[in-house]
């Protein structure tokens, strides 16, 4: 479209350009209007996990940054798909975040047939930390490292029984790499939580956990549990000790948890930008190092770009395991 404008408009002219100065200007103004209430960070796991304790370390950082309470919101079930879908669900204006485990956007699309969610009902705002997983075992089980281990597993076959947080959670997907790495065979023990997999490991109901390394560290130092290997192909310094399965098995193995901040898909590009900027300077704190370094944890690489590459590429890798383990969706 073309505008003139004659000599005699110029009072015309004057107010039009007045007009569209008020509005270019008025549009980072309201960005920076953002948040004008509280913030809702929802995680999709219990309370008082590794998930849930990054995620109010996290919330109170973001809170002192934005001058706004981040209200951290539990809402478990179904292996993330309960919290996740609420806020698919939700309105695409910031105030409503998840939280998720790497295995929400690269597993459960190839172990569920129906799921409440899509990867595509959301926006991939940063990944917040990282970590290995370890295989634990009882105390009273004869192995001290992964070799002994599968030793022992050949020995007994199916009746080695491993628990995890839950199907198609990061500790059963691990143990079921580990299984198509080297060819061992296990029964899988679904729980509803890491915790309750761990307590049962410690009672000798069930033979080995592969979990979160900062689930299962607790059990390690009580010596409650044995560590048999690290799913990172380098080692914890919080486990320094113990060998990874990439240095037992003398091949490539690296098999490591993420957390995320996901968005509803369609929230505004100058928000998303300002809860990535959010979580970059929440990461550099005292207070976040200090809890990962608790936890065992460290900061992830921090970006949408950095998040997406790695829901491509494990989708690939989680894909393949799912086909060659012959688990059957549900």
């Amino acid at each position: 479209m073309i505008l003139r404008f004659s000599a005699v408009g110029g009072r015309s002219f004057k107010s039009l350009v007045k007009v569209l100065v008020t509005c270019t200007v008025a549009t980072p103004v309201l960005a920076a209007e953002w948040p004008k209430q509280p913030v809702r960070l929802v995680v999709p796991f219990a309370a008082g996990g590794a998930t849930d304790v990054i995620s109010r370390t996290l919330g109170q950082e973001l809170g002192k940054q934005w001058k706004q309470t981040v209200v951290v919101e539990n809402k478990v079930g179904a292996g993330g798909a309960v919290g996740a879908s609420q806020v698919a669900r939700a309105k695409s204006d910031g105030y409503t975040m998840l939280m998720i485990s790497g295995s929400m956007f690269t597993v459960n699309p190839y172990l569920y047939k129906k799921l409440p969610y899509s990867v595509s009902d959301f926006r991939a705002v940063s990944a917040v930390t990282t970590g290995p997983l370890l295989m634990a075992v009882n105390k009273n089980i004869p192995a001290n490292d992964l070799q002994t281990f599968l030793n022992y597993t050949s020995k007994n076959g199916s009746l080695t029984n491993f628990g995890s947080a839950g199907v198609g959670s990061q500790g059963h997907m691990a143990s079921e790499a580990i299984m198509n790495a080297t060819g061992a065979s296990m029964t899988h023990i679904p729980y509803s939580g890491e915790s309750a997999a761990l307590t049962d490991l410690v009672a000798g109901q069930i033979q080995v956990v592969t979990a979160n390394l900062s689930a299962v560290l607790p059990f390690i130092r009580s010596g409650d549990v044995k560590p048999i290997a690290v799913t990172s192909d380098k080692r914890s310094k919080s486990v320094s000790q113990v060998g990874t399965m990439h240095e037992q098995l003398n091949k490539d193995f690296d098999v490591v948890g993420w957390f995320g901040i996901a968005v509803p898909k369609d929230t505004p590009d100058d928000v998303v930008n300002q809860i990535e900027d959010g979580i970059k300077v929440a990461l550099n704190s005292d207070r976040m190092k200090r809890t990962f370094d608790d936890l065992g944890l460290e900061p992830a690489t921090t970006g949408s770009a950095y998040m997406n590459g790695r829901v491509k590429e494990e989708s690939a890798f989680w894909q393949k395991v799912i086909t060659e383990q012959e688990i059957e969706p549900k």
